[in-house]
């Protein structure tokens, strides 16, 4: 595919997420993936960058290296103690060097990085095996009544996810970390997947009754799962490869 042609879907794909999810997004259209990466993060909230092989030092040499994905401040403030700042800057410094510093991976990685060099396919995502989130309680309790508000909320969270994630779920389960930090959980395997909040809250409640049969330490952590996906419509999204 030209790049004028994968211009041209980004915008259409752009304008589908504008207008019917009534959102925005930022996307990059380069000759690999560590450059895509840079180039969409380089117009957000809104932009489309498109970066051509003849372009690729002109675009990455003004550029911050905190900009090269797996960067992060630490990196950042090693070269800094150097005087180094920008991708150009980067550049110069040797391979050997570079290896010496940070290890042969990872200064092989930095040293073709701000080359633009990047040999990573481009493929689907591992499926997500589960969903789940857990939360410390503000005080230690086994009373149903203050453990549901917290289950229902994390119900909430996770149920949006689900459908955020374009996924139904067939198993529910909840975890206790009592305040010994033992665990204790229940699950259950529905008849057919779910994405519903209130058909979520329903079962975690009667999990978190059932869990509390003969509990006798006070709960410190709660948390809730999904899992057992399906997808809603037999597809999955393009956020499954980034």
């Amino acid at each position: 595919m030209s790049f004028n042609n994968a211009q041209h879907l980004a915008q259409q794909l752009k304008n589908e997420i504008r207008n019917e999810l009534k959102l925005t997004c930022s996307i990059g259209i380069s000759p690999n993936k560590l450059l895509s990466k840079i180039a969409s993060d380089f117009k957000k909230p809104d932009g489309l960058t498109t970066v051509k092989p003849e372009q690729i030092e002109q675009f990455l040499s003004p550029l911050k290296i905190r900009e090269i994905p797996g960067i992060g401040k630490k990196t950042e403030d090693v070269f800094a103690q150097m005087n180094i700042h920008t991708i150009e800057e980067l550049k110069k410094i040797d391979v050997f060097d570079l290896n010496k510093m940070f290890g042969r991976k990872t200064g092989g990685y930095i040293f073709n990085s701000a080359k633009g060099i990047d040999s990573e396919i481009v493929k689907e995502r591992p499926p997500t095996i589960q969903f789940s989130k857990i939360i410390t309680l503000k005080k230690n309790s086994k009373e149903i009544e203050f453990l549901r508000e917290n289950a229902n909320e994390l119900c909430i969270q996770l149920n949006k996810l689900a459908i955020n994630n374009n996924k139904m779920y067939r198993s529910i389960g909840i975890q206790f970390v009592n305040e010994d930090l033992s665990t204790k959980t229940k699950s259950r395997m529905l008849k057919n997947p779910v994405n519903n909040e209130i058909e979520l809250k329903k079962i975690v409640n009667q999990l978190l009754e059932d869990a509390l049969i003969e509990q006798v330490m006070l709960v410190r952590r709660i948390g809730v799962r999904i899992s057992e996906f399906s997808d809603v419509e037999g597809q999955s999204s393009i956020t499954s490869y980034f």
